[in-house]
């Protein structure tokens, strides 16, 4: 049984509807102290978590100190760890100075860069970066990075 809904099958695009609002003064200070304090939490939460790496770099020298580091896996591992360490430090303390100027709208290349790389961080970084970046890109807020005035 052949059943013929419709004799075109594809519907012709539709009209563009009305432009959405740009935001106001208010909302993109909302937007922006938002992203500000989301900034500052995945920078705690990074720092935070470096903290049992560090235990593990400083459990891993101790015990390798005690073998006179004879031990080439155990000295690779401790160079693993203490890139990890020193990767999760970085972005943590990115991280936070991204929030900060985030809340004094300074510096919007580097809020931009560290988005990029918070999209790294899986999952509340995906989900940070990717709204930090929509945030970011908007010419409204482009202009408010640019326009002078005292820092916030």
């Amino acid at each position: 049984m052949r059943v013929d809904l419709d004799s075109t099958p594809y519907a012709p695009p539709r009209a563009a509807g009305p432009a959405a609002p740009a935001p106001t003064s208010a909302q993109l200070d909302a937007q922006l102290r938002t992203l500000s304090i989301l900034y500052h939490v995945l920078g705690a939460l990074s720092l935070a978590g470096s903290l049992p790496l560090v235990a593990l770099l400083v459990f891993g020298v101790g015990n390798e100190a005690a073998d006179d580091f004879a031990d080439p896996a155990g000295m690779g591992m401790i160079a693993m760890v203490g890139v990890l360490v020193l990767a999760a430090l970085a972005g943590g303390a990115l991280c936070i100075r991204a929030g900060l100027d985030l809340a004094r709208r300074r510096r919007h290349g580097l809020c931009v860069a560290v988005a990029g790389l918070a999209c790294l961080n899986i999952p509340l970084g995906t989900a940070l970066g990717v709204y930090a970046l929509n945030v970011l890109s908007r010419p409204d807020v482009r202009a408010a990075f640019a326009a002078p005035g005292p820092a916030r």
